[in-house]
């Protein structure tokens, strides 16, 4: 007795097979970070614009995901003014799972947390702030650090994504070239919701 695929819409559909027994099918594919967009999931974080006024370390952002799903860092990017009387290179340091220090004490949400389908009321579930001169991270993993000179410029951590489970955070902190009186940065991230089922 031959078994056949309905189509379970109500339409009285079969699925279709050829003599070689191949099933005709017909499939549309994305990635992952425009599924989670289509469907609401997908976020533009923002620190806006941190102006720094010596050359010592001061911690620029920090970011808590507080959902019950994955969440999927797709890029991190850090957007670098010129310094002004800056020489040599500045250092950026990303941390895993830093806790403490005055950037989350201080609590100073980001400029934007935006979702990117914007006919979305869905939020991002997360602690997001951002840092200013001398705001300070006190644990932490070092994950990945990168040097870079005094001019303007964006740095771009996109290698591979990053994932947060609840409760994982992830922080960024930047030192000035030697001499700076001032440079303005920008920490901002795109970041999706993993809840299709692995």
């Amino acid at each position: 007795m031959a078994v056949e695929i309905g189509d379970g819409s109500g339409f009285d559909y079969r699925a279709k097979v050829d003599s070689r027994n191949r099933i005709f099918t017909d499939s549309i594919s994305r990635e992952q970070l425009e599924y989670a967009i289509l469907t609401g999931n997908g976020y533009n974080v923002s620190t806006g614009n941190i102006t720094l006024t010596t050359d010592g370390n001061s911690a620029i952002g920090w970011f808590k995901y507080t959902g019950k799903f994955a969440l999927v860092i797709k890029e991190i990017l850090v957007i670098l003014g010129a310094s002004t009387n800056g020489t040599g290179n500045g250092t950026i340091t990303i941390l895993k799972n830093p806790t403490t220090g005055t950037i989350i004490s201080n609590a100073v949400p980001v400029s934007a947390a935006s979702n990117r389908d914007f006919s979305s009321f869905n939020q991002l579930p997360a602690l997001a702030y951002k840092g200013a001169e001398g705001d300070t991270f006190t644990d932490g993993d070092t994950f990945a650090v990168t040097g870079r000179d005094g001019s303007a410029q964006i740095v771009s951590f996109d290698a591979a994504p990053i994932v947060l489970k609840k409760g994982n955070s992830i922080g960024i902190k930047y030192t000035p070239p030697s001499g700076n009186t001032s440079q303005n940065v920008i920490v901002a991230g795109t970041v999706y919701e993993e809840k299709v089922e692995i």
